[in-house]
């Protein structure tokens, strides 16, 4: 059977069951070389990197002369060195710019005059120079301006590098610009990062600047600021303006994808591979699907993960993931990914492996998931698996904590209230719980919700110290003392 066909097959199968039915079992999956074959296929597309000719001594001097213009003009004289490097001098002279430009002993107008000149030249060898000294530069200035120049080129083949350069960034100028490059490539993976800086930013010029970059983008995308980041992290995400990725941008995310194999493994390299493509956008969930079907079960694994990590941004990765659950070796890091994508046909999927007789990491992260669908059809599994005299610890937490997601926390909240108290159980993953059935009944104005919230929070350690073992223990405990109070009142009051 081809792989596809196979993939195609489960999902059919899985989105035609019956809420309450299990789903018929799955042909094990026939794997292949899903990423080797799109990386050959991409790389036949985009033919041989052309050879840049080289620059006769009188072209080496007519480019080191338009450096010298440029860095001297103002105003609308600048358009003439600008337009020279474009329309008569062109690809050829990027070499020459880009010793200008790595040049530390030359002013520093000429070299962001080279810049500028290599940003006009619009090419993917002159973005390469641009995207080096942005990732190496000592000078933050100089990786703010080859960020900023290069964010006006169409070399959308650097969004992946920017993310990455993005996460490593120290200086707040330079998220700026990095910001905005990412920005004009239809990005929107530096979201969190201007936002903070246009709260937060230690001067007002740069919090005027982070505001005025995310009122542009909203302009663009006819929205409020305010909307930017909740429709970056929803399933609505394609309504923001998206790209048209070149084929060298889909090569570079499939090179990525390769990080993610065995044959590369390195943990820092997966680990930013995996960050990078997280913070793609929509288009990219459905690129990288596939490799949930590639022979290299690391390529499986850290695929899923990257799917989970774009949450519902990666919706239509559903039917793929609904899919890889055949894969035993797979199921629960795609179970954990349908619950974060939120993909209602996987509901009927997922609860037939949260029931006893599956294995149990498989239960526990189907169990997970199916809080995370924010789909109530999921609660009969969730109850029927809350079972403390019978079950595992772990997997009654995981069924728990789904049923607070479900809004079902009533149920659970004595038990939870007792994992805080109990130095077996895991504690903080009662308490994250706990609270977040708190603030639900907060939200939802229910009576004694409000003050019983304040009084947790009132509860937890000083902001911005990291508590060592014994403070976390005595928080979870003072925190089990007080709800073991205020429990008998508010479900009292809930039945009122």
């Amino acid at each position: 059977m081809n792989r596809w066909a196979w993939v195609t097959g489960c999902v059919l199968a899985l989105a035609g069951c019956g809420g309450g039915s299990d789903p018929e079992p799955a042909p094990a999956p026939e794997l292949g070389p899903v990423v080797i074959e799109r990386l050959a296929d991409l790389e036949r597309q985009l033919g041989t990197p052309e050879d840049l000719p080289g620059l006769k001594p009188e072209e080496v001097e007519e480019v080191d002369g338009l450096v010298t213009m440029l860095a001297s003009s103002k105003g609308a004289l600048r358009e003439v060195p600008l337009e020279a490097i474009r329309e008569d001098v062109g690809p050829a002279a990027i070499g020459r710019l880009s010793e200008h430009l790595a040049d530390s002993a030359r002013k520093t107008a000429l070299r962001l005059a080279a810049a500028e000149l290599l940003g006009a030249l619009d090419h993917p060898r002159a973005a390469e120079v641009l995207m080096r000294q942005i990732e190496q530069a000592r000078e933050p200035w100089m990786r703010s301006w080859c960020a900023w120049y290069l964010g006006d080129t169409n070399q959308d083949q650097a969004v992946p590098r920017l993310l990455r350069r993005l996460r490593y960034e120290k200086d707040p100028a330079t998220f700026l610009w990095l910001g905005r490059a990412l920005l004009n490539f239809h990005n929107y993976g530096g979201l969190a990062a201007l936002e903070d800086l246009a709260t937060r930013g230690e001067d007002d010029n740069q919090r005027r600047t982070a505001a005025e970059l995310l009122q542009a983008a909203a302009e663009r995308a006819g929205v409020e600021p305010s909307q930017l980041a909740g429709l970056w992290a929803s399933q609505r995400a394609e309504e923001l303006p998206q790209p048209t990725p070149s084929l060298r941008l889909r090569h570079e995310i499939w090179k990525l994808v390769n990080e993610l194999s065995e044959a590369h493994f390195q943990l820092r390299g997966v680990d930013d591979a995996r960050h990078v493509l997280s913070n793609m956008g929509p288009w990219v969930a459905r690129e990288i699907a596939p490799a949930l079907g590639d022979t290299d079960a690391h390529v499986r694994l850290h695929t899923a993960q990257v799917l989970e990590r774009m949450g519902p941004r990666a919706v239509s990765s559903g039917p793929a993931l609904l899919a890889a659950l055949a894969d035993p070796s797979l199921a629960p890091a795609a179970a954990e990914a349908l619950g974060r994508v939120g993909h209602p046909p996987a509901v009927p999927a997922l609860a037939a492996r949260s029931a006893p007789g599956q294995a149990h990491e498989l239960r526990v992260a189907a169990l997970r998931a199916l809080g995370r669908t924010g789909l109530a059809e999921g609660l009969p599994s969730l109850r029927a698996a809350f079972q403390p005299d019978t079950e595992p610890t772990d997997l009654c937490q995981a069924a728990a904590t789904a049923l607070v997601l479900l809004d079902a926390g009533d149920e659970v909240a004595h038990w939870l209230t007792q994992q805080l108290t109990d130095p077996l159980a895991d504690g903080e993953g009662a308490e994250l719980a706990l609270e977040t059935w708190l603030w639900r009944g907060s939200e939802a104005e229910r009576k004694g919700f409000v003050a019983a919230l304040e009084a947790w929070r009132a509860a937890a350690g000083p902001p911005g110290v990291i508590p060592s073992l014994d403070q976390v223990r005595q928080r979870l405990n003072e925190r089990g003392q007080l709800l073991k109070k205020l429990l008998p009142k508010l479900l009292a009051l809930a039945t009122d």
